[in-house]
């Protein structure tokens, strides 16, 4: 039984409540996400019910995949919805006993206040009730739309790491951001509120059904004003569709411009090329985003408007067909404040429907979005057959044979672009075959085509063995020197020496501030070219693999250095002699020791054989291409050669910053001659480096964020304590204090107007029921439309001023204050900030202010406007009231104070922990290649369902902390109609109440 109570009202909560209310919480104090929400879970089931499908609809899957959550909420929901139409029923039952009571007073035999009491009691008790009902559906609601978020979050990295080469042109990095950012975001909004889609029309029903019981048949001219509006909002909603279409699009415009400058930073600045760049972002967000966002912020205020007016024009011509038709009944008090309540609750589905229904429209969109990612083209699976490593030197490593390969394969096609056609090649173990060839020629080309990046289109290809890849630009992921270096194997300190020593990295160490455990930056920015080259290098040799394909790593290194590299990692005495090695090159100094040297041009290889026999052949290609290369090289080679002697002396003389930078390639080229020879134990481990287990991997990871400072700058900075009022005006600032006041003037006079409406009934229905029957229709029932005009002019006025100028307003201001501010930025910022990090506020915290925030503060403010309203009318007609409400008052701000210092924080901890999510998307679309060449999916899709469990451990503690409150809350509401009602029914013996009163109070 306690643990049941404890769910309904969320006590479960309540030691992160209170520990929140008492200190700052951090990562560390938040519970663990329970099995069944974690990314691991949620993938595996989602994927299970996708790829079960012979033709993949991603709403079937899903639905499949966590539809029991929906459907024991939806029970949840209907409890909830029935209780909600029991209140008018327990309403009518007052007034009439409050009538009763009246007239026994006048008789002079009073009849006893228990039954009046014990309907108040009623009251309390089917609000409690609903309470419970209501935040179990949402609990479910929202745990519903954490696992489909987690689900889709994961199953895109997954996919994002097998996309073939024509869906990667078609999609870039900000495309796919998106689709984690914005659509994802859609489905989990649409979620939490898709129960409406049927909870709405069965609201509608059961509210015909009692007002049929109180109206008659007058009930129906209601019906007909609903039936009247749903095709005009149909029209509104399919240019909704339309216009939420044309918004993804520029979004997908905005998110791939912005990637771009981004990813383009430096060449940006050293062209000064800031300021266009701003402009051509400023006008697709401002020219063409936010245009078509006013559009859809007219749009949405007219369907605002159509479904407020529509309960006053169904109370309107409901009363005036009642009072005209059924002219032997008064339409009294007890008939009036029910039949209001039920209108005030039409009003909810009539209002949310078409909401939910836009939500699903644009859900639509998001949903076709990602089912066209997620059905994209893959990996050719079967181009490379993967194969046992070759056991003895001399053995067959790589072979090639009749290989055609295209860039891209499209289905229907006819003709194909051809990358490389004919291809024959073979490379044993032990060896090292240069492929030779002009720029454009293919020689990448080939490297790719044994990585299976190519769409193999006829022929074999088969590896031996594990692959480490060294890429032309150089991957190197935002972590420590150790970290690229290691990539997730075992630290072997002495392996990992020799390998520092090979690739010339020691020196480099000496000069870093924290030496291999210093942060590089995003994509090495800290770096220079050569060292991110040997940083790359230095991660495929620890990875001991079987085979090496290198793609051209010695043209970012000066000459001397690439000798060093050449002897001590590639050649016969080099680390990697026993391995079969392919270079990607046109570096004249290593194709003397090149085994083998295949020549491409045109896609294809067209000579290939050793140096001393490509040498002695006059007529060769080849052989014309080296001493061409020769020629170029060789003022360069005299420079390089003449200055190896003084290298090491120079660094060791380094003292300051700029110096250092300005010699990171300078390496000494002689310290290893007067070392004793590498330890022969490390050049026989030949094993392979043993990858770290997952969970071995995450607890050290997280071990070592917490120790080293460096890594916790490296974190997201979050503020904490109160928000300042400073963001506040900043934000009213932004979106212009004219509009706000505006906006707050409307809000206030919309609710003016809807008390007064109320009122005037109260004052017709105790004119009817005084006199019997309904005098002066006319009168009263037009004042009454007029009010109800009034309250749907100034709700459309107030929500035109939110959507079309406040929100519009305030975007535009702070996407370009951040925007300029992001470009102006010194290159520092760029160095210590990942590109994720700025792309998730340029992406999902824009779609906030874009799209949410708006329409928070306009409920915060109407909400807040309707209780007092409230408050004010309760305590005018029974003044006793104040005793009631200064307690219920004092707990409000109490609960309110202990909920926002622990919510604040939490929804901190929730934005911090989303950026890195999409700072690993970032990096690891750069880095796809590598990271499926070392055969490393497994271990940074576990990284990846690691970081949106750490976002989702914080955001399902934020959203239970929501229900936590409202539990609260709306059981002082509960008090509030145990109070209100109770005070009433006491308050009868004095006279001084009716059933008005009792009426509009309820």
């Amino acid at each position: 039984m306690p643990k049941v109570f404890s769910r309904l009202t969320f006590n479960w909560m309540a030691p992160l409540m209170k520990k929140g209310y008492q200190q700052y919480l951090t990562e560390r104090d938040l519970p663990f996400l329970p099995r069944l929400l974690r990314s691991s879970e949620t993938s595996e089931t989602f994927y299970h019910y996708w790829s079960s499908q012979s033709s993949p609809s991603l709403g079937w899957a899903l639905s499949k995949a966590f539809g029991l959550s929906f459907v024991i909420g939806g029970l949840f929901k209907g409890l909830q919805d029935i209780l909600a139409f029991v209140q008018p029923q327990l309403l009518r039952l007052l007034i009439r006993f409050v009538n009763e009571y009246s007239q026994s007073l006048k008789d002079g035999e009073p009849i006893p206040l228990t039954k009046g009491l014990m309907i108040a009691g009623a009251m309390f008790l089917v609000s409690v009730t609903q309470t419970a009902f209501l935040h179990q559906y949402f609990q479910r609601a929202f745990d519903m739309g954490m696992k489909i978020k987690s689900a889709l979050t994961s199953v895109i990295y997954n996919k994002s790491l097998t996309l073939s080469n024509e869906t990667k042109q078609a999609s870039n990095t900000g495309d796919i951001v998106n689709l984690m950012s914005v659509d994802v975001q859609r489905l989990q909004d649409l979620v939490q509120n898709l129960q409406i889609i049927w909870s709405g029309p069965f609201q509608i029903i059961i509210c015909l059904y009692s007002l049929h019981g109180l109206l008659g048949n007058s009930m129906w001219a209601g019906v007909a004003i609903m039936v009247i509006m749903i095709p005009l909002n149909a029209v509104i909603a399919r240019y909704q569709k339309k216009l939420q279409k044309t918004q993804m699009k520029f979004k997908d415009e905005r998110s791939r411009l912005i990637s771009e400058i981004l990813n383009n930073i430096k060449s940006l600045k050293l062209y000064s090329w800031e300021h266009p760049y701003l402009e051509k972002l400023n006008h697709v967000r401002n020219d063409k985003e936010l245009a078509n966002l006013k559009r859809m912020g007219i749009f949405g205020a007219v369907s605002n408007f159509t479904w407020t007016l529509a309960p006053f024009l169904v109370s309107c011509c409901t009363f005036g067909l009642f009072v005209l038709t059924r002219k032997d009944v008064s339409l009294s008090t007890d008939i009036v404040f029910p039949a209001l309540s039920l209108f005030n609750l039409l009003s909810f589905p009539l209002a949310v429907v078409p909401m939910v229904i836009t939500n699903v429209v644009e859900a639509q969109v998001a949903v076709s979005r990602l089912t066209k990612f997620l059905t994209s083209s893959e990996l050719q699976e079967n181009a490379v057959i993967r194969a046992p490593r070759a056991e003895k030197v001399g053995d067959v490593a790589v072979s090639v044979k009749d290989g055609t390969f295209l860039w891209s394969k499209q289905k229907g096609e006819e003709s194909y672009k051809v990358a490389l056609s004919n291809i024959n090649l073979e490379v044993k173990k032990g060896e090292l075959d240069c492929i030779v060839g002009r720029v454009g020629s293919g020689k990448s080309s080939i490297i790719q085509s044994l990585l299976g990046d190519l769409y193999k289109l006829r022929g074999e290809v088969k590896v031996h063995g594990k692959i480490a890849y060294v890429s032309q630009v150089p991957w190197i992921i935002n972590g420590s020197v150790r970290e690229n270096i290691l990539f997730g194997h075992t630290y072997d300190p002495v392996f990992y020496d020799c390998v520092l020593k090979a690739c010339a990295l020691t020196v480099d160490l000496k000069i870093l501030p924290k030496g291999d455990k210093t942060e590089v930056g995003e994509k090495g920015i800290s770096l220079s070219g050569g060292q991110k080259a040997r940083l790359s290098l230095a991660r495929a040799v620890y990875a001991r693999a079987d085979v090496y394909l290198l793609d051209d790593p010695l043209s970012a290194v000066d000459e001397h250095v690439g000798r060093h590299l050449i002897d001590h990692v590639l050649g016969p005495q080099g680390l990697l002699k026993t391995k079969c090695k392919i270079l990607a090159t046109n570096a004249i100094h290593v194709l003397s020791i090149a085994d083998n040297m295949h020549m491409v041009k045109d896609g294809k290889l067209i000579e290939q054989g050793s140096y001393l026999e490509i040498m002695s052949q006059q007529k060769s290609q080849l052989r014309q291409l080296i001493i061409e290369f020769g020629k170029g090289n060789k003022s360069s080679s005299t420079a390089a050669s003449s200055s190896a002697n003084s290298t090491k002396e120079s660094i060791a003389k380094e003292s300051s910053p700029k110096e250092a930078d300005e010699n990171k390639d300078n390496v000494d080229l002689t310290y290893l001659e007067s070392d004793t020879e590498i330890d022969s134990a490390s050049l026989r481990r030949a094993s392979d480096a043993p990858l770290l287990t997952d969970e071995e991997r995450a607890i050290i990871q997280e071990a070592e964020e917490e120790d080293d400072e460096e890594a916790k700058a490296r974190k997201e900075h979050s503020e904490q304590g109160q928000v300042k009022w400073d963001v506040y005006k900043a934000y009213a600032k932004a979106c212009n204090p004219r509009n706000v006041v505006i906006f707050l003037l409307t809000t206030v006079m919309s609710m003016s107007f809807n008390v007064a409406s109320n009122v005037w009934l109260k004052h017709w229905s105790e004119v009817n029921t005084k006199y019997g029957y309904n005098p002066h229709v006319g009168k009263y029932l037009g004042f009454y439309f007029l009010l109800g005009i009034g309250f749907s002019l100034c709700a459309l006025i107030q929500t035109s001023f939110m959507w079309v100028f406040c929100t519009i307003q305030g975007s535009t201001k702070m996407h370009n204050g951040m925007a300029t501010s992001v470009l102006r930025a010194p290159m520092s910022f760029f160095e210590t900030t990942p590109i994720g990090r700025i792309l998730n506020r340029f992406s999902n915290d824009i779609y906030k202010i874009d799209e949410v925030l708006g329409r928070v503060f306009g409920q915060f403010f109407s909400n807040s406007t309707k209780v007092m309203f409230t408050i004010f009318v309760i305590c005018f007609s029974t003044w006793q009231f104040i005793f009631i409400a200064a307690p219920l008052g004092v707990l409000y701000v109490y609960y309110q104070q202990y909920y926002l210092k622990t919510s604040r924080e939490l929804r901190r901890l929730d934005s911090v922990s989303r950026s890195p999510i999409f700072a690993n998307f970032q990096e690891s679309l750069n880095g796809v290649s590598i990271i499926r060449a070392y055969g490393q999916e497994e271990r940074f899709k576990f990284l990846n369902r690691n970081r949106i469990d750490r976002n989702m451990r914080a955001y399902h503690p934020a959203i239970n902390a929501n229900r936590w409150l409202a539990v609260r809350l709306e059981l002082l509401g509960s008090f509030i109609i145990l109070g209100s009602s109770g005070l009433a029914i006491l308050s009868l013996k004095s006279g001084q109440i009716s059933a008005g009163l009792v009426g509009l109070c309820g």
